[in-house]
């Protein structure tokens, strides 16, 4: 059953559905409608979770046991399939069918998809995951419908949806939902801490307006661009300036981890036999971005950036566990880390 795919976030007490597939080329929504289910899932006692990326060469077979087989512990259980390309091929088909048709009780099985066409929503895998429970599309964001998104968005992070703080959100970072989601991140962040005695809506916007004008943020997206690029001079530059910016090294981890994310979600599906072309316009990578992603993909493997991740998780929690505090330690930390990602040796 096809349902909007902003339902996903309701937590309205009801039981999961036993299947839920996700699809579509909005990053972003795709990837927060499954956090949601996620969470629901965790509220209602899956507590056991597998995940499976499809890529050249999958073993299907072993999804199919794992997803016919009951716990071991007894235990409710997720499983999470992610099929990049949006094609599962013929034995994955069959194999999706299968499932679909005998499925063990206590056990939720969740699809997430990139971009699958009319064709593809025509065919017998896709129709029999619909059919065994939930199917939510994730569509693009029209320019003509980025205003009432972010009206949306900012209610949802406890802001007020007023007409100038959209004109301005909407000037900077039209269509570009993962950046204006993190602008806005940042701005519920600021106004908490922002104590002038202005008016909401006033307060706010000089808020809004001196964060999207600060120089030392775009030098954040600057260290971002050297770093994936590989060029760790540069890096060294970048950082060496930030570190003497307060309350930088947070939103410097937290945008790392997010793009660190889209490169293994793109290397992924790459992986799996999907066109180049066709990946980067899915992530919206465009011009000399996609030699700079190319490169830092072909630079460590999908384990590697793997670790990366799981080293930029640690180093968020420390930079937060510092309530604003910019120590050394974490800057000498963000140092390697760096050095790491841009091919460097670390004795």
């Amino acid at each position: 059953m096809r349902v909007a795919i902003q339902s996903l976030s309701d937590p309205d007490g009801k039981d999961l559905e036993p299947v839920y597939l996700l699809f579509g080329s909005e990053i972003l929504i795709l990837e927060e409608a499954s956090d949601a289910l996620r969470k629901r899932a965790r509220q209602q006692g899956y507590t056991e979770r597998e995940c499976f990326v499809v890529e050249q060469g999958f073993d299907w077979g072993a999804l199919l046991q794992s997803g016919s087989s009951l716990s071991l512990f007894d235990e409710k259980r997720l499983i999470e399939l992610r099929i990049p390309t949006g094609k599962p091929g013929q034995v994955g088909s069959r194999m999706l069918v299968e499932l679909s048709e005998n499925f063990p009780p206590d056990t939720l099985l969740m699809v997430i998809c990139g971009p699958v066409d009319r064709a593809g929503q025509k065919q017998k895998w896709f129709k029999a995951l619909d059919a065994a429970g939930i199917s939510a599309e994730a569509k693009e964001v029209k320019l003509a419908d980025f205003p009432g998104w972010l009206s949306h968005r900012l209610r949802h992070k406890g802001l007020l949806p007023d007409q100038p703080s959209i004109e301005l959100l909407t000037h900077y970072f039209e269509g570009n939902l993962l950046a204006v989601a993190q602008e806005i991140d940042l701005l519920a962040l600021n106004i908490s801490s922002d104590n002038t005695s202005l008016p909401d809506a006033k307060r706010q916007l000089a808020v809004l307006q001196s964060s999207v004008s600060d120089n030392s943020r775009f030098s954040v997206f600057s260290y971002l661009d050297a770093c994936l690029a590989g060029d760790w001079q540069r890096t060294n530059r970048i950082i060496d300036a930030l570190r003497a910016e307060k309350n930088q090294s947070v939103f410097l981890i937290v945008m790392l981890g997010r793009e660190v994310r889209r490169l293994i979600q793109m290397a992924s599906a790459l992986a799996g036999g999907a066109n180049k072309g066709q990946v980067f316009r899915q992530y919206k990578v465009w011009g000399a971005d996609q030699h700079k992603i190319e490169g830092a993909i072909k630079r460590h493997d999908r384990d590697q950036w793997q670790q990366i991740l799981q080293q930029i998780a640690k180093l968020d929690k420390i930079a937060k566990g510092r309530a604003g505090s910019e120590g050394a330690s974490i800057w000498f930390d963000i140092e390697k880390l760096s050095m790491k990602i841009c091919g460097l040796k670390i004795i």
